[in-house]
């Protein structure tokens, strides 16, 4: 899951805009997405986007996408239609269908 989520916000994301890692009991993180994980580069901050026991979130400093992984109901929350269009279909092959939908109008729907 991890793994799906970093490659939809490098996709999601403009070239130098950071991602803010955030974690309510850690220190937060800012990160480019294009510049860590590389060889000779620094590793990702942060420890994922879903865990037991800590709620995360990924997201710009705008706000218009990212994650929130929520840990005692085992849901991860995307939005943003950049990232939802590079995260969605592998998601949901890997956790299923969505728990619920709110706020966003599919393309085609009415």
């Amino acid at each position: 899951m991890d793994a799906i989520v970093q490659r939809g916000l490098l996709t999601a994301t403009e070239p130098g805009e950071f991602v803010y890692w955030l974690d309510w009991q850690h220190d937060g993180y800012r990160y480019d997405p294009r510049s860590t994980d590389l060889p000779g580069r620094p590793s990702r901050p942060g420890k994922g986007t879903c865990h037991n026991d800590d709620h995360y979130l990924h997201l710009t400093d705008d706000l218009r996408l990212g994650t929130f992984g929520h840990p005692w109901e085992q849901t991860l929350t995307a939005w943003g239609p950049s990232l939802l269009a590079a995260v969605e279909a592998e998601l949901t092959n890997l956790l299923g269908e969505p728990v619920r939908r709110r706020g966003c109008r599919r393309p085609g729907s009415t």
